[in-house]
C-alpha cells in the first residue's frame, strides 16, 4: 500500500518519499483543490468510495492508511487477529 500511496503523492504533489507524518501541514501545494484530486485518486486506485465527511478528515498519510485499511476492498482489509 505504501508504494501505491507514494506514486499517488508523487503525481499529486511531486514528492518522492512519504511517511505517516506527511500531511496537509507540511506538503507544499496541498490545498483544497489538490485534496479533491488526491481523494479521487485514492478512490480510483484503492476501489473505495470516500464520503465528503470522511474526505475532510483524510489530511495525513497516517489517516489515509488507517481509513483504507478499514474501508478498502480486497487485500487491504485488516485480517482478523487470532
Amino acid at each position: 500500500m505504501h508504494k501505491k500511496l507514494e506514486k499517488i503523492f508523487n503525481r499529486a504533489f511531486g514528492i518522492d518519499k512519504i511517511n505517516n507524518s506527511t500531511s496537509i501541514d507540511n506538503v507544499d501545494g496541498w490545498d483544497s483543490m489538490a485534496h479533491v484530486a488526491l481523494i479521487m485518486e485514492l478512490q480510483k486506485e484503492f476501489r473505495v468510495s470516500i464520503s465528503p465527511a470522511d474526505a475532510i478528515e483524510l489530511t495525513s498519510v497516517e489517516k489515509i492508511i488507517q481509513y483504507l485499511e478499514e474501508n478498502a476492498v480486497g487485500d487491504l482489509k485488516k485480517k482478523p487477529r487470532d
